[in-house]
């Protein structure tokens, strides 16, 4: 069974949904994978959608579209899930806490422009890509694609990330769901195609990869290596990860590797193979994510009552 999703305003209604007849009760926060990421209302949906449960459970979704994992923890979007996670006399107890973030926050970066309004570069630090000038001259000895994404810069999206983690999995434990699963999801790699919606009409990483003079022949590879570094981020978190970041309670499910996607046909201009635009998987897509999240999930929460 799929499971069955509610949100804050539904919450504060008239006639709220019984939280207390589900067999379990997650809250969820996170990005357009947790949301709808595209107008193709046939071919929409998105990951919570489509997760697939052997218990009734009922989802909390606070996710809004574009939101980063700074937003998340900072409230900047929607308190709710802030107040609902840890928020004395309001925070309720849930069975685990469901996260999608890293990919907002990877795409941002991406995104931001070589030089600033006033004309001035942006400092290398500051942004992931290289142009093919300054890739030549800071990465002389990087081979392929790695060579044009800025090190400095990688490095600091993942301190941001990974303290703004921490951040969140502290105010899990201030609250009654302390030592509760957090559970995270890595993301299947996109192919880098002109086709997004509304505000980003060529997608985000193509305009991006463009702007900044990628060769085209080598921008599928650096999506990949910015993609498999956000992978091997997202995973060094989890709990049984060994790793020196690993979080406690922590769970991170691979959907990169565990769900083949089918990419999409670069001469179509909407939604192919599994895919209704450059990063977000459609409907196909996310019921292919759900069913494998879901049966992940379920193994997660059994052995964390």
């Amino acid at each position: 069974m799929k499971v069955s999703l509610t949100n804050p305003a539904e919450l504060r209604s008239n006639n709220p949904p019984p939280l207390e007849g589900f067999g379990r009760r997650l809250l969820a926060e996170g990005d357009s994978w947790f949301t709808l990421g595209g107008l193709n209302l046939l071919q929409n949906s998105n990951l919570l959608y489509e997760l697939q449960v052997t218990t009734t459970t009922i989802v909390v979704n606070c996710a809004y579209p574009g939101d980063t994992l700074v937003q998340m923890v900072a409230g900047i979007n929607d308190a709710d899930f802030d107040r609902m996670l840890r928020k004395p006399n309001f925070a309720s107890y849930w069975e685990a806490i469901v996260v999608s973030a890293g990919g907002n926050d990877l795409i941002a970066a991406a995104q931001l422009p070589l030089v600033d309004q006033a004309g001035k570069p942006t400092p290398t630090e500051h942004r992931l890509l290289l142009t093919p000038a300054e890739a030549a001259k800071l990465n002389p000895k990087a081979k392929g694609a790695t060579r044009y994404v800025s090190e400095p810069g990688w490095q600091q999206l993942e301190q941001f990330l990974l303290a703004n983690f921490r951040v969140l999995v502290a105010r899990r434990d201030e609250g009654p769901s302390r030592g509760r699963p957090l559970l995270l999801h890595t993301y299947s790699v996109p192919t880098v195609w002109p086709v997004g919606t509304v505000g980003s009409k060529k997608g985000w990483l193509y305009p991006a990869f463009e702007a900044a003079g990628i060769p085209a022949a080598e921008r599928q590879g650096v999506a990949e290596e910015l993609f498999g570094r956000l992978r091997r981020l997202l995973l060094s978190l989890d709990a049984g990860s060994g790793h020196a970041n690993a979080l406690p309670a922590v769970r991170v499910f691979d959907s990169a590797t565990a769900v083949v996607l089918q990419p999409p046909d670069t001469s179509k201009t909407g939604s192919s193979g599994d895919w209704v635009n450059e990063i977000h998987p459609n409907r196909s897509g996310y019921a292919k994510l759900g069913v494998a999240m879901g049966a992940w999930m379920e193994g997660v929460l059994a052995a964390a009552t």
